[in-house]
């Protein structure tokens, strides 16, 4: 994975300077579709347009302005200053809306919460024995869930895997420039052992004995943890990596998938664990002037099943 500091810089030095822009989001980082602006000149107006929607919007060569105004419906109106016009402008939402990733299920009551995007064809990951990687999952409900089932989905499995989930109650730092982390307040459950047998494959779903508590207007993290393999005679050992079990990614809308990354000099991986999409889509937005492609975007396929917790 790229140094994700130096892949920064550089990309900052080549596009400081142009005359391009993107209005986006500023606490999601999506492209906001079709705002228009104001172009001034000593409190004159000299040029009206609109934003291009899913690549920069360009600003005449021979305009002389000194401040541009952004006006877009449920949005604050914003304006910037010529010189402070680097490539991302920030637009915020005039009333706060949380978006709620849960789904009520048509069958029961139950309510799911995660994504159900295209798994077919996204990236594949091996389990792995350190909190490298995990979801976050919010509840906006107005009370209490109770988690009673955890799904997810896998690779075709090749030897027997013993494995553990671990959900923590975490709070996400605001956003600094492209960077987001996860702070770790508790761990508030980890399931027994696990195994996955050999040949099953895609969905495998967890049912709770213990119901796991998911207070009101928290968050929480979910993580795989890998103990061990097991060979074809019971004893422990470590499988070639073609042969690990693998937790299979999905297409992804939201910014909920959280990981350490790596430096490409030092092979070190990040002290915090960062936010993947959001990251990718500050600088696809702030130095290549574009939305990513729809593959970038991913996250873990697990889903949870919940119930609300009646008082």
């Amino acid at each position: 994975m790229k140094n994700i500091i130096l892949y920064s810089l550089l990309l900052l030095s080549f596009n400081i300077f142009s005359q391009k822009f993107v209005v986006v989001d500023k606490d999601t980082y999506d492209f906001i579709e079709s705002v228009p602006f104001t172009i001034y000149k000593d409190n004159k107006v000299v040029y009206e347009d609109v934003t291009k929607n899913n690549k920069a919007t360009r600003i005449p060569e021979d305009l002389e302005y000194d401040k541009i105004e952004f006006s877009k419906t449920d949005y604050k109106t914003h304006t910037i200053e010529t010189e402070n016009l680097n490539g991302g402008v920030y637009l915020t939402k005039e009333h706060i809306q949380l978006d709620e990733v849960v789904i009520s299920s048509k069958k029961s009551d139950h309510i799911v919460l995660g994504e159900s995007n295209r798994i077919r064809n996204a990236r594949s990951v091996p389990f792995i024995s350190k909190l490298n990687f995990g979801i976050v999952f919010h509840n906006y409900q107005n009370n209490d869930l109770t988690i009673n089932q955890t799904i997810f989905y896998v690779d075709k499995v090749k030897y027997k895997t013993a494995y553990k989930i671990n959900f923590f109650d975490v709070e996400e730092s605001l956003p600094v420039d492209n960077l987001q982390t996860l702070q770790f307040n508790k761990k508030i459950y980890s399931t027994d052992t696990l195994y996955l047998q050999p040949k099953q494959k895609n969905r495998i779903e967890i049912k709770h004995k213990d119901p796991i508590v998911f207070e009101e207007y928290t968050t929480l993290f979910v993580s795989l943890e890998l103990l061990y393999y097991l060979n074809e005679d019971d004893q422990k050992f470590t499988p070639k990596n073609k042969n690990k079990t693998k937790l299979k990614f999905q297409l992804s809308n939201e910014n909920n998938f959280y990981t350490r990354t790596v430096d490409a000099n030092s092979g070190k991986y990040s002290d915090y664990l960062l936010n993947s999409n959001l990251m990718v889509k500050y600088d696809f937005a702030n130095y290549l002037f574009k939305t990513p492609h729809k593959s970038i975007l991913i996250t873990p396929a697990i889903n949870l099943y919940a119930t609300e917790v009646k008082l």
